[in-house]
């Protein structure tokens, strides 16, 4: 802490950890960005320290009304919302973190997530980051799936409208397929598509499949429970099989 810096010494701007992310991950940024400077670790903890001292400086202490007070939003995600929760435990002067977990379920919008609060309470902040976390991964997959559909449904309107007709009467123009796997590498799986894809219809991270017309010479032999039809299984569907490494990627 007595280390002086030079004036001419700029620390680099980085995010402040407030305690809604990785802090380990945080500390890494720092030391990166740091290691341009220099490579004296007492400047380093001098930097870091200084870093946070500017912030409380715009840092208005809330008081336990704030906590009482604060409501999710009808629309607001959840990670939108612990992030304002977070910030706020984290600002109120004197909150203790038993105090701080009593006001989590009231100030929750009904929903999955204070279901779970609600049959068990969690007794740490950690353990509500975590729970939290899982929940935030499970809403934005949803997000993700409704709002492929929602543009699927568009396209298939629009392409509709259009006709997509070409040449001669009652033709269409059928829509180009994507080529090739989409992913450059798949995760190996410790179960079968046809069971993971059961379990992720129950838990809703995937969206119920419309059933597909069984193509022309398919084989009959074979079943796809994803598209409902006939001419290839559902451990070769390919778009099961993007589908499932999508919930892979987001955890």
């Amino acid at each position: 802490m007595d280390i002086q810096i030079s004036e001419q010494f700029v620390p680099p701007q980085f995010k402040i950890y407030d305690g809604t992310t990785d802090q380990e991950a945080n500390i890494k940024t720092f030391s990166n960005k740091m290691a341009f400077r220099t490579d004296n670790n007492a400047i380093w903890c001098r930097a870091f320290s200084l870093s946070l001292e500017e912030e409380a400086l715009h840092t208005q202490d809330l008081t336990i009304f704030d906590l009482v007070t604060l409501k999710q939003g009808k629309e607001e995600t959840l990670r939108a919302f612990m992030d304002r929760y977070q910030k706020t435990v984290r600002w109120v002067k004197g909150l203790s973190p038993k105090l701080a977990l009593q006001y989590i379920l009231p100030a929750l919008k009904l929903g999955p997530f204070k279901d779970i609060v609600y049959r068990r309470a969690p007794k740490t902040m950690e353990e509500l980051r975590e729970r939290a976390t899982d929940e935030i991964r499970v809403e934005e997959m949803k997000l993700v799936y409704k709002k492929e559909n929602q543009e699927n449904k568009g396209g298939k309107t629009n392409w509709g409208k259009s006709g997509g007709q070409v040449g001669k009467p009652g033709g269409f123009k059928q829509r180009e397929l994507p080529q090739g796997p989409r992913f450059q590498q798949y995760t190996p799986l410790n179960a079968s598509r046809a069971k993971i894809f059961q379990e992720a219809l129950s838990a809703e991270l995937i969206p119920e499949p419309k059933r597909r017309p069984m193509p022309p010479g398919a084989n009959s032999n074979k079943h796809c429970l994803y598209h409902k039809n006939m001419g290839h299984s559902t451990e070769e569907c390919v778009t099961l099989r993007d589908k499932i490494e999508e919930l892979i990627c987001a955890g």
